[in-house]
């Protein structure tokens, strides 16, 4: 007698996988960071989305205010002159996910209802931590893509990395490798391509927050030496210089990232960021009235002032970092660290404040660093949502060749923007010995 067993079609698999997706884009992707919650948040203290269309989005603003008033005893009008201003431009940066699953755990019950609901927690899951962990790091980064520096080439299939990021002390050298990852190794310059490997296994060293770890390589790569930079590689290329904009190269760090939207802060200096030096402009351990000596000189140079309009702002630092923040002001107060309790940010997160600004600690925040961000300069640029690659209905699922399996792949195309760079600031340097990350 045959087995009365109801198959998934491919017609509901594809359907099914719709469903998630529409879920994925609806309730997962606005809230999957503090900070992306904050910036797609439209509103007096939110930036809001754009949405892109043609080569670029182009926008004007205004580099020098007005200058050009007077007083006169006898009635002279001032000369006639407009604000300074000038047009920038920002392009679209690619976001892709594929994972695979195997066609067990399609057929593995007779329940189509039970089939469902296994293969969408599996796959929401994957899409979950791929969308968090991607985001991470293109928001803290600087566009570059470099997840870390190579420190010794051992041989052809070990080396040691630090600096992620491309940023000596940012954090463990193993913050953004792990094994089965795929890297393509440049050269410093990320002009000559030494090769690309599948990494088999990740050594990592926590002596100190900015430990080495060891990478071995599945296969050999040739010529690497020291100051060479890993990213991620695709299945033909990689993704050098493909990112988004991160708050690296927004906050201008180190004045590394003079020119952003094709604006210079060498040209019109009064457009770039604020940039606080741990042990110059202020100590070296992290205090309450640093945020607030920030804070004061951002509002002169910017006319938007922090501590007046707390919500408008977003203070974004490690774990480390705002440990010692939160500690400068316990011992100053007997009172909780945020009176009445925790303030709510878009996405249903609560946090803490200093100063009233509500704090958001990042684990993936390059050590011994504070952003002080103006959200509604901050702008999400939208060309395409969180959708399926496919075209018209050629389907979202496609078989393996050579597997029982199916993979699916999804896209988001978008990047991230500032109107007014000069109402951002950091300070960078602070000693900040916590690994409090994701690093084992």
């Amino acid at each position: 007698m045959a087995q009365n067993t109801t198959y998934i079609t491919e017609t509901e698999l594809t359907g099914d996988l719709k469903n998630l997706y529409t879920d994925i884009r609806q309730e997962l992707v606005p809230i999957i960071t503090p900070l992306v919650a904050s910036m797609q948040k439209i509103g007096p203290s939110g930036g809001g989305r754009v949405q892109w269309g043609g080569n670029n989005l182009y926008f004007d603003t205004v580099v020098n205010p007005e200058v050009n008033w007077s007083f006169s005893t006898t009635g002279q009008l001032p000369y006639s002159t407009d604000a300074q201003e000038v047009q920038g431009n920002v392009g679209i940066s690619r976001f892709y996910v594929t994972r695979q699953f195997d066609n067990l755990a399609i057929v593995g019950t007779q329940s189509k209802q039970a089939a469902f609901v296994s293969l969408r927690e599996k796959i929401t899951r994957a899409f979950a931590q791929a969308l968090q962990l991607g985001m991470e790091e293109a928001l803290q980064g600087n566009g570059t893509g470099v997840r870390a520096v190579i420190a010794t080439a051992s041989s052809t299939v070990s080396i040691v990395v630090n600096a992620p990021y491309g940023i000596s002390g940012a954090g463990p050298g193993g913050l953004w490798v792990q094994p089965n990852m795929y890297v393509a190794v440049y050269d410093a310059t990320g002009v000559t391509n030494r090769g690309t490997a599948k990494i088999s296994a990740v050594s990592n060293v926590l002596t100190t927050a900015t430990g080495v770890a060891t990478v071995t390589l599945a296969t050999g790569i040739a010529s690497m030496a020291a100051t060479d930079i890993l990213v991620q590689a695709n299945l033909s290329g990689d993704a050098l210089n493909a990112y988004c904009n991160g708050l690296v190269n927004i906050t201008n760090r180190g004045s590394a990232y003079t020119t952003l939207h094709a604006i210079s802060a060498a040209t019109y200096s009064r457009w770039d960021a604020l940039k606080f030096t741990a042990g110059t402009q202020v100590g070296t351990t992290p205090q309450e009235m640093d945020i607030w000596s920030l804070a004061t000189l951002l509002f002169t140079r910017s006319g938007f002032n922090a501590t007046l309009n707390p919500k408008e702002y977003m203070i974004v630092t490690t774990f480390g970092v705002g440990k010692q923040l939160i500690q400068s002001v316990l011992g100053q107060r007997t009172m909780p660290t945020t009176p009445g309790g925790k303030i709510g940010l878009p996405g249903g997160y609560e946090v803490d404040t200093i100063l009233g600004i509500p704090i958001v600690m990042d684990p993936y925040c390059p050590l011994g660093t504070v952003y002080l961000l103006h959200l509604p300069s901050l702008q999400w640029v939208d060309a395409m949502d969180w959708s399926p690659v496919q075209y018209e209905n050629s389907g979202a699922v496609r078989f393996v060749d050579g597997a029982d399996a199916f993979n699916t792949s999804y896209k988001q195309y978008f990047n991230v923007m500032t109107r007014q760079r000069n109402a951002l600031a950091s300070i960078t340097g602070y000693t900040d010995t916590q690994g409090f990350n994701w690093v084992v």
